[in-house]
């Protein structure tokens, strides 16, 4: 078997999520996908058997580098809230770095083509960020309620901080991130 190029497999991830920001995820094609990363269809199917494939390691890679960028420089022996705070402008530095990346993972994480491998994968992921939570329910600093629904509140704070500032509708400032952080704390502390 021929040995895949990792150069080519960068080019085919990246050229998945921009295209994918830029267009959506369900109207793309495996030609489409090709010609943006500089590669002959027929080299695409050597990396991938088809779209559900492509799309789930396209998701692995991201999902990896987020997760990795969001829990980075997390202090555990810090007070909760500082914890919480890093993640917060870690995602959101993500985020704006990244936003075909984030863009494409929300698209994925809603669509069928999601396979359960990578379900498990993301659990597997987000275990450190799930300590912080279950650490602070258990301390009653946040609020006793399901995961899933704390880290969606999280979460869409962050998505929406950024898209005000992709969209200029407030500045990219210390001042702008601590008051939507804390909107966003006081909306998940007890």
């Amino acid at each position: 078997m021929k040995q895949k190029d990792e150069k080519k497999l960068e080019a085919i991830v990246g050229a998945t999520c921009r295209l994918a920001s830029e267009r959506g995820l369900f109207g793309l094609t495996l030609a489409e996908i090709a010609k943006a990363a500089g590669i002959a269809t027929s080299t695409l199917y050597v990396y991938f058997a088809d779209k559900e494939a492509l799309y789930n390691e396209v998701f692995r890679q991201a999902k990896l580098e987020a997760m990795g960028v969001y829990s980075g420089d997390v202090d555990p022996a810090a007070p909760l809230k500082a914890q919480v705070r890093t993640v917060w402008n870690n995602m959101l530095d993500h985020r704006l770095r990244r936003h075909d990346q984030a863009n494409f993972m929300e698209q994925f994480v809603g669509s069928a083509y999601m396979s359960e491998d990578s379900r498990a994968y993301v659990e597997k992921l987000g275990a450190g960020l799930m300590r912080i939570v279950a650490e602070g329910q258990q301390g009653e600093i946040l609020k006793a309620v399901p995961g899933p629904l704390l880290a969606s509140f999280f979460v869409g704070s962050v998505r929406e901080t950024a898209r005000l500032i992709r969209t200029g509708g407030i500045a990219d400032t210390e001042r702008y991130r601590a008051l939507a952080f804390q909107l966003c704390w006081d909306g998940i502390r007890c």
